[in-house]
C-alpha cells in the first residue's frame, strides 16, 4: 500500500517585538536579583567586620621629651578594640626616654570619662614626666603618688559634673631591668620571660578572697547578687547542701560582687555614688610593686577583656614571636576570637 500523505508543515510565526521584550526583561530582572544580593551580602559582611573589630580611636605613641641623641631602649605596641560592648570606655597611653618607658591602661566603668581623664593625665607632658625621670630604678613612690592625683581630679569632675564612672588602672614603668608597677582595680601586669609567664598584680576584686574579707571588714557585703551577699547563716548553709541556683538563684559561675552598689571591683579611681556612703568598701588605695625585670622579653599591661578568656601563659604564646609592633593588636584579636565580650586593650614592651 501507499503511505500516507505526510501532513503539511506549517511556516513559524513572524517573530515579533513581545518574545524578545519578555527575554529582555527576565535578563533584567535576574540581573537585578543579582546585584541586591551582592548588596546584601556585601552590607551584611561589613557589618559583621565591624561588629568584630570596633576599634578605639587610636591613641599616638607619646616621646618623653628627651634629646635625639637619647633613643628608646623599649621596643612597644598598644592596641584597643570596642569589641562587643555598645562603647568604648577603655584608654591607654605609652611613653618613652632614653631606658625609661612609660604604660598605662585604664578600664572604665560605667561610662568612659574616668578613663580618658586619667589617661590623659598620663599623656601630660608634665605629670609623666615624673616618672620618665625615675632614673633611681623604684617609681613605686611617683607611680602611687600619680594614681592617688587621678582619683582626685576624677572626684573633682564628679562633684563638678554629676560623674558616676569609675575605672581601674595599671601604670608601669619599666627602667632598664628594672620594673615598677601600680595598679587599682582588676587589670593586670603580666612580665614574661625564658622561665615562663609572671603576673605581678593581684585583682582588686569580689572574687578575690582576701578582697572580699577586707569589703566585709569595711562594712560592706559580697555575693553574686543580692540575695546572696545578705543571706543568713541558714541560707548560706542550705547553698552548701544544694547549690547557688537553688538558694541564691544565681549561677555559681557568675562573679561575685560589692553591695551596696552590686559591682565586681573592690577599688577603683572614681565611682563618686559608692563612695559617698557611710561604710564604703570602695577604694582608691593603689598597691605597687618594683622586680627585676632583667631576661625578660615582653611586659604585659592589659584590661580584663584579655584575662577574662585568657590566662598569662596564654597571652605569652601569642605576643612571643610577633613583630614588635603588632603584638598588642595580635593579643587583643586573640582575646577577641576567644570570646571575650568586653572591650579589650592592650600594652606590650619590649
Amino acid at each position: 500500500g501507499r503511505s500516507a500523505p505526510a501532513a503539511p508543515v506549517e511556516a513559524p510565526p513572524p517573530a515579533g517585538w513581545f518574545p524578545w521584550l519578555l527575554a529582555f526583561a527576565a535578563g533584567t530582572l535576574a540581573g537585578l536579583v543579582v546585584v541586591v544580593a551582592a548588596g546584601l551580602l556585601f552590607k551584611r559582611a561589613k557589618k559583621e567586620r565591624e561588629e568584630s573589630s570596633r576599634e578605639a580611636p587610636p591613641q599616638q605613641k607619646l616621646r618623653g621629651g628627651g634629646s635625639s641623641e637619647e633613643p628608646p631602649a623599649h621596643k612597644t605596641s598598644a592596641f584597643g578594640m570596642q569589641g562587643k560592648r555598645a562603647a568604648m570606655e577603655d584608654a591607654h597611653v605609652v611613653a618613652s626616654k632614653g631606658p625609661v618607658t612609660v604604660a598605662g591602661v585604664f578600664d572604665g566603668c560605667g561610662g568612659a570619662r574616668a578613663a580618658k581623664l586619667c589617661g590623659a593625665r598620663l599623656a601630660s607632658e608634665k605629670l609623666r614626666q615624673a616618672l620618665l625621670d625615675s632614673r633611681a630604678g623604684d617609681a613605686s613612690p611617683a607611680i602611687a603618688a600619680f594614681l592617688a592625683s587621678c582619683e582626685t581630679a576624677v572626684d573633682a569632675e564628679a562633684r563638678r559634673a554629676g560623674w558616676v564612672d569609675a575605672t581601674t588602672a595599671v601604670v608601669a614603668v619599666v627602667n632598664g631591668d628594672t620594673l615598677s608597677v601600680g595598679w587599682v582595680g582588676d587589670s593586670r601586669c603580666v612580665v614574661v620571660s625564658g622561665a615562663g609567664a609572671r603576673v605581678l598584680t593581684r585583682d582588686h576584686n569580689a572574687s578575690n578572697p582576701a578582697e572580699a574579707q577586707r569589703v566585709r571588714a569595711a562594712g560592706g557585703l559580697v555575693g553574686r547578687n543580692e540575695k546572696e551577699a545578705k543571706a543568713s547563716k541558714a541560707t548560706k548553709l542550705a547553698a552548701k547542701v544544694l547549690s547557688p541556683n537553688i538558694a541564691y538563684r544565681t549561677h555559681p559561675k557568675n562573679p561575685m560582687r560589692v553591695y551596696p552598689g552590686g559591682i565586681t571591683l573592690t577599688r577603683a579611681l572614681g565611682g563618686r555614688p559608692l563612695k559617698m556612703k557611710s561604710s564604703c568598701p570602695v577604694v582608691a588605695d593603689a598597691e605597687t610593686a618594683t622586680v627585676p625585670v632583667a631576661g625578660a622579653t615582653h611586659v604585659i599591661l592589659a584590661c580584663d577583656g584579655v584575662w577574662d578568656v585568657l590566662d598569662a601563659a596564654g597571652a605569652a604564646d601569642v605576643v612571643v614571636g610577633a613583630r614588635p609592633d603588632d603584638a598588642a593588636e595580635r593579643l587583643a584579636r586573640a582575646a577577641f576570637e576567644k570570646g571575650s565580650t568586653d572591650n579589650i586593650t592592650a600594652v606590650v614592651v619590649e
